[in-house]
This record gives C-alpha cells, sequence and structure tokens, in this order.
C-alpha cells in the first residue's frame, strides 16, 4: 500500500546546475517533460528556437523545449531545475500561471532541502519532500507587486505613443493611483510619468538615428506628442541640445563593422554612428557596452560583435559610409552596398590616436583631434604625478588571470601598456615580452622575480583560486605585499572616451587596490 502511495506521489524531479562565466549548460528536455527554472545567482543568457532571453537573478522560466544557457556573470550562475510530466492532470494548469520574482535569500534553502529530502525512500519522506515542492511552486505562482510593475515598466516601452494615464496604469496592475506610484517609484526610482517621458527620449532618438530624413514632427507623432514645438523643448531639456542639432551628429550615417568599440573615436569627434558593435555577454549590466559609452549611444543600432555581423542588420540602418577593420580569427565580413555607399578599411594599429588621426581625416575632422590629444596629454601628465611614489622604485608586470590560464602582457604596442609604461612612468620587469602576451603558470611566475604585479580585467574568483596556492605565496611582489588589484573590467583605452575615463579613475582605484594576500 506505501509502495503505491510512494508511486503517486514522485511526481517531481529536482537538479541544481552551477556554470562558470562564459559557459554553457544545455538542456534537453525529455519529451512529455516540463522544466521550471529558477536563477538562484549570476546573470546570463537562455537560448531557445534562436531566440535569446535575459536571465536574470531570481526570476523563474519555464521550459518546454531543449535549449542551453550561457553565464555572462562573474559570479557562478547558479540554477535550480524543477521537472514533471505534463500528463499529471493537477499540474496541467500550470503553465498558463505568471511567474512570481522571488529573492534568493528566501528561495536558496528551500530547494535545498528539497533536493536532499527527494531520495528519501520512507513514506514520512516522500510527503516532506512533496510538501517542500508544493511551498517552491506556491512561492514561485505568487505573482505580488513587484511583478506587476515589471509588466507595468514593459507595458510602456513597448506603448510609448500611447498616453497612458496613471489611473489606467494603476488599474491594469490591479491597485490604486497612489499606492500604484509609490511602488512605481520604489523599484524605478521616477514616478510613472517621467519613466514615460524618459522611454519617449530614448525612442525619438532611435528613431532619429536609423530613419534617414525623417522630421522633427514625424518623431513627435510616433513617441505619442501631436505638438512638435512641444518635443522639441522637452528634448533639449531631456538631453541638452535640440533635436536638430542631435540629428546632425548622424547627417552623414556611419556603421561600425569591426570588433574593436571605433564608436569611441566618432563620438569624441561629434558624430554618433547609426550602427556599431557592442558584446552582450561582456557587459551583460550595460547593455552589451562599456557604461560610459551606453548613454552616448541610445539610439544607435548594436551589432553583436560576439556572432559573424549580419549585413542585413548593418544596412538597415541605411549608412552612407561603413567604417571597417579585420575581424578576429580570420573571419571574412562581405558587407554589400549600393554604388551610393562607401566602405573604409581600416588597418588594425598600435596607438590609440592613429585610428583617431585616420577616422579624423576620413571625416574632414581634422582640426578637432589636436585639441582632443592634448586634453589626454594633460591628463597622463597628471595621473603620472600623482602616481610617482609608488612608480619610481621596481620593475613591473600585468597579467590578466583568466578561468584556466594567466597572461603576462608585454611592455609595448598595445594602447593599455604603451599608457602604463610609456606614459604614467611605470617601469617594465626586463623578462617581460616586448608585445602580446605569453601563457604562464604561477610556478613560472615565481621565478621572474617581479618587484610589482598588477592584476588587470581578471574576475574575482579567478583571482582568489590563484591567490589561495602555495605557489602564489612565493612571488616577490606577494611577499613584499606590492600586488595591485583595481577595478579594470571597463578599462580600454583604444579611444579618447575610454581613455579619459580610464584616466580619471586610475590614480584613485589604483591607491587603494592593494592586494593582501
Amino acid at each position: 500500500m506505501s509502495q503505491l502511495l510512494l508511486t503517486k506521489l514522485h511526481h517531481f524531479k529536482l537538479d541544481m546546475l552551477k556554470v562558470r562565466d562564459g559557459g554553457v549548460e544545455s538542456i534537453n528536455i525529455m519529451n512529455g517533460h516540463i522544466n521550471l527554472m529558477y536563477i538562484a545567482s549570476g546573470h546570463g543568457f537562455l537560448t531557445k528556437n534562436g531566440e535569446q532571453e535575459a536571465l536574470k537573478e531570481g526570476k523563474s522560466y519555464f521550459l518546454t523545449e531543449d535549449c542551453h544557457f550561457l553565464s555572462t556573470s562573474s559570479e557562478l550562475l547558479t540554477v535550480y531545475m524543477l521537472s514533471w510530466d505534463k500528463e499529471v492532470k493537477n499540474l496541467s494548469y500550470v503553465l498558463s500561471i505568471r511567474l512570481a520574482d522571488q529573492l534568493p535569500a528566501k528561495m536558496v534553502s528551500l530547494w535545498d532541502e528539497a533536493i536532499r529530502l527527494q531520495n528519501g525512500e520512507s513514506l514520512s519522506a516522500q510527503c516532506k519532500f512533496q510538501s517542500a515542492v508544493w511551498t517552491i511552486l506556491s512561492l514561485l505562482t505568487d505573482y505580488a507587486e513587484v511583478d506587476q510593475i515589471e509588466e507595468t515598466i514593459e507595458l510602456i516601452r513597448k506603448n510609448v505613443a500611447n498616453p497612458y494615464s496613471v489611473a489606467t496604469l494603476a488599474e491594469k496592475a490591479n491597485m490604486t493611483p497612489n499606492s500604484f506610484t509609490r511602488a512605481f517609484k520604489k523599484r524605478v526610482g521616477m514616478s510613472p510619468k517621467e519613466f514615460l517621458m524618459e522611454e519617449r527620449i530614448q525612442t525619438a532618438k532611435a528613431l532619429m538615428l536609423q530613419n534617414k530624413g525623417i522630421t522633427t514632427k514625424d518623431v513627435a507623432m510616433k513617441i505619442g506628442l501631436q505638438d512638435e514645438f512641444y518635443f522639441s523643448r522637452l528634448f533639449k531639456q531631456k538631453v541638452g541640445e535640440a533635436p536638430t542639432i542631435f540629428m546632425k551628429k548622424s547627417k552623414e550615417r556611419i556603421a561600425v563593422v569591426s570588433q574593436m568599440f571605433l564608436q569611441d573615436h566618432l563620438l569624441s569627434l561629434g558624430i554618433q554612428p547609426v550602427a556599431a558593435p557592442f558584446y552582450p555577454s561582456v557587459y551583460p549590466l550595460s547593455g552589451g557596452l562599456p557604461s560610459y559609452l551606453e548613454h552616448h549611444l541610445q539610439g544607435t543600432r548594436l551589432l553583436n560583435a560576439e556572432k559573424m555581423f549580419k549585413p542585413e542588420e548593418i544596412l538597415q540602418s541605411q549608412p552612407d559610409r561603413i567604417l571597417k577593420t579585420p575581424l578576429h580569427n580570420g573571419e571574412v565580413q562581405a558587407v554589400l552596398l549600393s554604388h551610393q555607399q562607401r566602405v573604409q578599411h581600416i588597418s588594425f594599429k598600435t596607438e590609440w590616436n592613429d585610428y583617431l588621426r585616420e577616422i579624423a581625416s576620413l571625416l574632414g575632422r581634422e582640426s578637432m583631434v589636436d585639441k582632443i590629444e592634448q586634453e589626454i596629454s594633460c591628463l597622463e601628465s597628471k595621473v603620472k604625478d600623482e602616481l610617482c611614489p609608488l612608480t619610481r622604485k621596481g620593475k613591473w608586470a600585468v597579467i590578466w588571470i583568466r578561468q584556466n590560464e594567466i597572461r603576462l602582457y608585454g611592455h609595448s604596442h598595445h594602447a593599455c601598456f604603451d599608457l602604463l609604461y610609456q606614459k604614467l612612468g611605470f617601469e617594465p620587469h626586463p623578462d617581460l615580452p616586448t608585445s602580446g602576451y605569453r601563457l604562464l603558470t604561477v610556478e613560472e611566475l615565481a621565478t621572474l622575480n617581479i618587484d610589482k604585479l598588477l592584476i588587470l580585467w581578471s574576475h574575482e574568483k579567478d583571482v582568489w583560486k590563484v591567490v589561495q596556492s602555495k605557489e602564489w605565496k612565493k612571488i616577490k611582489a606577494v611577499k613584499n605585499k606590492e600586488v595591485y588589484y583595481p577595478k579594470s573590467h571597463e578599462w580600454d583605452p583604444w579611444g579618447p572616451i575610454g581613455r579619459k575615463q580610464m584616466l580619471l579613475q586610475f590614480s584613485s582605484s589604483f591607491k587603494a587596490s592593494k592586494l593582501m594576500s
């Protein structure tokens, strides 16, 4: 009798998966099964049927077909899975229920307890297991106030031309106007009306950049404003310049087809590209771009540089000119253009300002280069003076600690290391490569007798794994407590804006970054 009860109770199966940064996990859905996935930590992307969806901590997703997910966070992507046969009658309706966001602090212990209980053989253990699973299901289907606000945000974003009133939005969220406004402001940081205006301005930017010849009147109508003069005043108030001035930035429509952020150079020359590359897995929290470029590129069509560029995506932005560099890994990229459109091929360069000068020459903006270079040069001199107490003694090396390797970088022919060793006064260790990098072990690093060590771009989990090893403690710089690990994830000095941003952060973050192991 008890065996029959156990058979009836055993509908569910639970599992937990952990994926490291950059790792991919495939999910093979057994025929006739339904999976419920909960994200306990980290960030990433879920891909199914060629479509990509962002994975966020605290969210749940139904999976009914084969798929895979990618981790894009320095923190492990931790995923809990609950599966059951879709023929179980009392669960057939679950797929129609909206899933609620729930904090990991509230959910992880419940998942872990359910996993611990699922292999229990006694009737008591199985009853406890079932109770744990139903508790999880009840929380993940407990659609709450925060979920209603999230849906409202998506509704506004998809319908910016609709003049929703607060009363209408509150009604859709099943809330009173006052409680809805308070909840919305707590979640978003601004009122529903302010958020709608922000979304309209962002949409207006995209319309002006992506639609050749569009008028301010057309833009105003498309974002739900009947008065183009009111739109112009609003745009200037929010952006700091009139729509006509904004549109002049893309008067000559330029697309960037490159795995480098050449848009940095264009923006410094007063030009916003109509299309430019982005890296969604490298910068998942800022729209696939370094945060210092994200705001400047609102309205630009973003091209995924982690994949082969698609010519149709490039041409949708109607470019007059394309700036193109050779692509990595020997990839061949053909871009078909009409006779009115031109492709400018830009070769790889070792100096950041060589790109600036060539692009400025192509666009007739050479007169702006000297001022940009002078500003950067003054900033470099200032930072060099501030760092002098740290750099005047000892020889340096720069490493990047990655998941399965350590890279020791050369002292020249790279914008970052030219900046450190030639502009900021760091003296390179004599055993560094001249250019590029070489792979080495911690033991090999210890034999180099490096006085001072700088760790760049490395994820914390990879650094701490290396730091805990016995070999790490044999490194001279470690013994002398001269290891520096600044927050450098966005340090990219290949363009004027990125270089300036790095320099502005460098001195203060560097001085506070000594790694005490």
